[in-house]
């Protein structure tokens, strides 16, 4: 039950953060922290687990965002479950985790808006589209990636501890 709290906490304080007070901000390009939440969850507690706080996070910007219903919340999914295989094959207390699977995740999310946004439409401008919106994004969201994957695995870690001792108690 804590779990679900804290990832629920998780997804809004992420949402607000993103939505409200850095798109606010004037010159500054709004990191992607539901994406950099979303593979961090993944990460850190499995792929069902970020599969479901993925589509949870895309079904919130969903109906938030307008646009049709449903367009976020597959990529976001794809995205968690994808990462969340990652957490068998690698060793989540290395520090280069967040920076390299950050990059992965970001090109992955803004190949499929490009996709279906603006390919299907006749607009074919991938370098403009790469040098105004995909490079500042992903150096920003990489920067937050670090601090917000060292955050996620701490209070991870405590929840994994608070998982053993009520375990043993029960």
């Amino acid at each position: 039950m804590i779990l679900i709290i804290s990832l629920v906490f998780i997804l809004l304080a992420s949402f607000f953060l993103q939505t409200g007070v850095f798109s606010m901000i004037p010159y500054f390009t709004s990191p992607n922290l539901l994406l950099v939440c979303t593979f961090t969850v993944a990460i850190l507690r499995g792929q069902d687990t970020g599969m479901l706080f993925g589509a949870a996070t895309g079904l919130l910007l969903d109906l938030t965002g307008g646009g049709v219903f449903g367009f976020y919340g597959m990529i976001y999914m794809y995205i968690g479950y994808g990462c969340g295989l990652l957490n068998q094959h690698i060793s989540i207390d290395t520090p280069f985790v967040p920076f390299f699977v950050c990059m992965g995740c970001e090109v992955i999310y803004h190949f499929y808006i490009f996709l279906f946004r603006f390919v299907l439409r006749g607009r074919l401008g991938l370098p403009v589209y790469f040098q105004d919106i995909i490079l500042p994004e992903l150096v920003i969201s990489t920067v937050f990636a670090l601090f917000i994957y060292g955050l996620l695995h701490y209070l991870n870690d405590r929840l994994e501890a608070y998982e053993e001792r009520r375990a043993l108690i029960a």
